[in-house]
């Protein structure tokens, strides 16, 4: 008995393995965990089965009684109407202020002379009937008179022309014309009153004041046309 219980003690010593400090580091590092490892995927739980059972929601509120549909459509109908009526009477506003805009601008063109596009403070009206103002008139003649001379150096507007006999100087008159039209012009102007006191009273309405200078028609046109 003695001899058997020694070998058994030997033969378990002899499975014993001591391992060292380099093993234990070795086994350590197979055993951790690749960073690198994709986790596991999650099974997809499959969604709920709808099983057609209806759920019902009690309510203790009462629900609102319905409408009365003819009296909806009742007013209804009224703010159509009042919408229509307002409709027209904004149209009718508008078409008196674009009359007013139209007359407004009629009136200025009226009121504008066509030459320098200034208000006729002081109109002066041609044979033709055409109206413009007194400068632009007196620098329309200054350059007619002015090529007369050139032609005819001796010309004086003072020395009336040649008359049917002959006694007079023969030269003729410069060839004055018409701004617009071109129509020759053998008399003097002609100051317009009456586009003269629109031009004031449509001033008067917007705050503009008429220059005071005063106009003798008499001196303006002595040096273009000769006494009559």
């Amino acid at each position: 008995m003695p001899s058997n219980t020694r070998s058994s003690k030997a033969t378990a010593a002899s499975d014993v393995v001591l391992l060292t400090d380099a093993d234990v580091r070795s086994i350590k590092r197979t055993t951790k965990k690749d960073p690198k490892q994709k986790p596991a995927r999650k099974e997809n739980n499959p969604p709920p089965v709808n099983t057609g059972e209806i759920i019902e929601i009690s309510s203790d509120e009462e629900e609102p009684a319905p409408r009365n549909p003819v009296a909806a459509t009742a007013k209804l109908q009224a703010r159509i109407q009042q919408l229509e009526k307002e409709n027209a009477r904004i149209k009718k506003e508008n078409d008196e202020i674009k009359k007013q805009q139209i007359a407004a601008a009629d009136l200025e063109d009226q009121i504008t002379c066509e030459v320098c596009s200034a208000k006729l403070w002081s109109p002066f009206i041609l044979n033709c009937g055409h109206t413009f103002c007194q400068q632009d008139l007196e620098n329309w003649f200054s350059t007619a008179l002015k090529q007369h001379l050139n032609v005819y150096p001796h010309y004086n507007v003072n020395v009336p022309p040649a008359n049917v006999y002959g006694i007079f100087q023969k030269l003729p008159l410069p060839p004055y014309s018409c701004p617009k039209c071109r129509e020759k012009v053998c008399s003097r102007p002609i100051q317009n009153f009456a586009v003269k006191g629109l031009v004031r009273a449509v001033a008067g309405q917007t705050g503009e004041t008429s220059p005071k200078k005063t106009i003798d028609a008499t001196k303006v046109w002595s040096r273009f046309f000769p006494a009559q």
